[in-house]
């Protein structure tokens, strides 16, 4: 069945619907199966109940609701001052002339100055994010508010 050594295969229960439900979740993550989406849940789920971090859904709902309404009305005043839009392209030439100034700068200088910008943060953090959630479920890392993350000493 492709199980590695140390894995096992468990029974779960659920209304079929839930199953379309999940599995239709599964692709839209971009998951392979829809166990490895579930495993992924259940390893956050743990996390976040472990450290505190748990949010019901309707406050996620609301930020969603603010944040559409902040990059609204950035948009709004953008247009009223006359300043070009801002656009998620990192290679759109009103986002690059945001960064650069009168003075030469390297390309790693740059690059550093959008990193810092954080405009990289929701394209990178979701998937770094996931990613350490199925490791820390192997064991392979581990976390520790207010320090952050490691590997563990088996992984060493």
């Amino acid at each position: 069945m492709g199980l590695a050594e140390d894995s096992t295969q468990i029974t779960f229960t659920c209304s079929k619907k839930e199953r379309e439900i999940w599995s239709e979740e599964a692709l839209e993550e971009g998951f392979s199966s829809r166990s490895k989406y579930l495993y992924v849940l259940i390893q956050e789920a743990r996390v976040y109940r472990k450290h505190g971090t748990l949010a019901d859904r309707s406050s996620e709902e609301r930020i969603e609701e603010l944040e559409a309404q902040v990059e609204s009305m950035k948009r709004r005043l953008e247009n009223e001052q006359g300043e070009p839009r801002f656009r998620r392209e990192l290679s759109d030439p009103g986002y690059l002339e945001l960064v650069l100034e009168e003075t030469y700068k390297t390309l790693p200088e740059v690059l550093e100055e959008v990193v810092e910008c954080g405009v990289l943060d929701n394209r990178v953090r979701k998937e770094i994010e996931s990613g350490l959630y199925v490791m820390a479920g192997k064991n392979q890392v581990e976390y520790e508010p207010g320090w952050g993350w490691r590997l563990t000493d088996d992984t060493c």
